[in-house]
């Protein structure tokens, strides 16, 4: 396997995502991150797209986007990977995605 430098980025998200049950999934030239076998978001480069849920709890400085935008999910960038909120998000992404289905 090709080790680029969009491999090396998500190798470092899913440290950060340690603990968690998530793989990252190669498609479309990025990556889909799981959790709980439940697609949360994906991961390009030093950004991570968390699908959005309704969380209250993220740092008002995300961009969310509006209930018109056909692309629903917060760009989160890499300077976040370390933050307290950030393994509880993409758990309860997962958590509530599956309560949709």
């Amino acid at each position: 396997m090709r080790n680029d430098k969009n491999e090396s980025w998500v190798f470092e998200w899913l440290d950060y995502l340690g603990g968690l049950n998530v793989e990252a999934k190669k498609m479309f030239g990025c990556y889909c991150l799981y959790c709980d076998g439940t697609p949360v978001g994906w991961i390009q480069n030093d950004v991570l797209s968390l699908r959005e849920v309704g969380l209250s709890y993220l740092p008002k400085e995300l961009k969310r986007p509006a209930k018109t935008d056909q692309i629903q999910e917060i760009v989160i960038p890499f300077q976040y990977a370390g933050c307290d909120w950030l393994r509880e998000a993409v758990q309860d992404t997962a958590d509530i995605r599956c309560m949709m289905k």
